[in-house]
């Protein structure tokens, strides 16, 4: 059965290999690619937990499949040729950019097993990672996890002391757990070396349950942007025997990461036990661990806040390229005014020279040559520092701009999207009014501008009827702008065009609703050049 099921998983993960190869290679240098998940939904190897966080926004789904097969009978543990399998599925929150969250459950079955019951629900957790604010680019990261195990499997598999890889995956008590995490990073996350370390202790509700500590060093290399290489070395050790830390659990995991920029992430490995066998009867006889297991699992991680990170950096440069154009353009235009100042003043001085020569009068024609030409060049200055700030007053009112504004001054055409009528009446609704309020207050900030109201109908009835009620409307809605602004009374006008100008298909129940409109057009377009500069 397991060979069946590990070599479906095998098919899977070469037909995703395969069919991703294209993107794989379009991908070699993309920064977003997805972090490495741990079996608990968090960032770093298969067990061995990072000190990063995912990142505000960031959620992640794991899901791993295990099976390992009873190789020696000891106290408390399966019978031998018992054949263990089980699946973990967790996810973990990025609450911000130092905090995430964790959850996971566990399901286990087995196969040729004596003991009852033999499949059920195993442990499910809960816990919380916290980072210190070290920055990004930081080579060291330092995190603390606290986390609660919430026993309520059925049976529990291998209860001598902490034996067996799933001891945690089918708890019957509760637990508590507390970790130290280290991250040293060398590189970045798409190509890079990093080293993972943690430290915990567990403390465990049930009497007859030592408290023990817990130890894991992880290696990840990122050979290239798509391919993690994972080599993590994990012990457990019972607090109050010291002198038996040799043959507690411990186990190498070697793991593969195949990683896309596309949400998801395979993952394929196995544990080594390297436990010495124990020799008082009183504890077992057998290892701590069968001689291995393997493990392949998949992992989602999703940005949620992706696309407001993209505006936002959009909108900076955006903003930075704006106001170096116009540092830039005042530059230019200081630097014409004093390059023309130096020649009129050099001008200046040589037609005092030649005056001097001539007569008092050519002086005194000279000097108010002279004064003329600074009081130009003051003027120069003045009009180059009314332009440049003209100009940014002109982009901190862009920036200030509805959606309304921005709409009809880029496009000349604005949809009044909230004016309502009721059915083959002219009235406008008293919920439209406040809009229309707007509205007119928005016109009155644009006094070049010339509009056309246009009112549009579906195609229901006759054409002339439904000339007649677009205009009708058109001009109810030019009546009450003229209320709200009486300024705009010789800059707007009504026009009904009945069902003469569809915008979408009349043949259906949506397309006559967006058919049914009031419309604003900018008559005069070339004005709208004076607003976007």
């Amino acid at each position: 059965m397991m060979r069946v099921i590990l070599k479906k998983m095998s098919l899977i993960v070469l037909g995703i290999t395969c069919l991703n190869f294209p993107v794989f290679s379009q991908a070699e240098n993309d920064e977003t690619t997805n972090p490495t998940i741990t079996c608990l939904g968090t960032s770093g190897l298969v067990e061995t937990h990072s000190a990063q966080t995912l990142g505000s926004g960031r959620l992640s789904f794991s899901l791993l499949q295990t099976w390992y097969k009873q190789d020696a009978s000891g106290l408390n543990a399966p019978n031998v040729n018992a054949q263990i399998l089980t699946s973990i599925g967790a996810m973990s929150f990025g609450v911000n950019s130092y905090v995430d969250i964790f959850a996971s459950g566990v399901i286990f079955t087995t196969r040729d097993y004596d003991a009852k019951p033999t499949s059920g629900i195993g442990t499910i957790l809960a816990g919380i990672e916290g980072a210190l604010p070290f920055p990004s680019t930081s080579p060291f990261h330092l995190a603390a996890q606290g986390i609660v195990i919430g026993g309520t499997s059925g049976n529990q598999l291998d209860s001598n002391r902490a034996d067996g890889y799933n001891y945690f995956e089918t708890r019957t008590g509760y637990d508590f757990m507390g970790k130290l995490l280290q991250s040293f990073i060398f590189g970045k996350e798409s190509q890079g070396v990093m080293l993972h370390f943690n430290e915990g202790a567990v403390f465990s509700t049930e009497s007859n349950k030592s408290s023990f500590l817990t130890f894991a060093a992880g290696l990840q290399v990122n050979p290239i942007s798509l391919l993690s290489i994972g080599l993590e070395f994990n012990s457990r050790s019972t607090w109050s025997d010291n002198n038996t830390i040799a043959s507690d659990p411990m186990w190498l995991t070697p793991s593969i990461h195949f990683r896309t920029p596309y949400y998801m992430n395979v993952v394929l490995g196995a544990d080594f036990s390297v436990s010495q066998a124990r020799d008082d009867i009183t504890i077992s006889t057998a290892p701590a661990l069968a001689k291995y297991r393997v493990f392949a699992g998949l992992d989602f991680t999703f940005d949620l806040l992706a696309e407001k990170r993209k505006a936002e950096k959009e909108k900076a440069m955006k903003e930075a390229r704006e106001k170096q154009d116009l540092i830039s353009s005042k530059a230019k235009i200081m630097a014409e005014s004093d390059s023309l100042a130096r020649r009129m003043k050099a001008d200046s001085l040589n037609l005092v020279n030649k005056m001097k020569a001539d007569s008092l009068a050519a002086a005194q024609r000279q000097e108010s040559e002279k004064h003329r030409a600074d009081s130009l060049t003051a003027k120069l200055r003045q009009d180059s520092l009314a332009l440049a700030d003209a100009k940014k007053r002109l982009l901190e009112e862009m920036s200030k701009r509805s959606d309304a504004e921005k709409q009809l001054l880029s496009t000349g055409m604005l949809i009044l999207d909230a004016v309502y009528f009721e059915s083959g009446k002219t009235e406008i609704s008293i919920n439209s009014k406040p809009y229309l309020n707007i509205i007119g207050k928005m016109l009155t900030k644009y006094p070049k501008l010339m509009i056309e109201i246009g009112g549009h109908t579906d195609n229901i009835g006759g054409a002339e009827a439904n000339r007649r009620l677009s205009s009708a409307r058109a001009e109810s809605v030019r009546q009450y702008l003229f209320q709200v602004a009486p300024e705009l009374a010789t800059r707007l006008t009504a026009v009904g065009y009945g069902l003469e100008m569809p915008k979408a298909d009349n043949r259906t129940a949506g397309g006559r609703k967006i058919n049914r409109r009031v419309e604003m057009k900018v008559v005069n377009k070339e004005v709208l050049k004076e607003y976007n500069p």
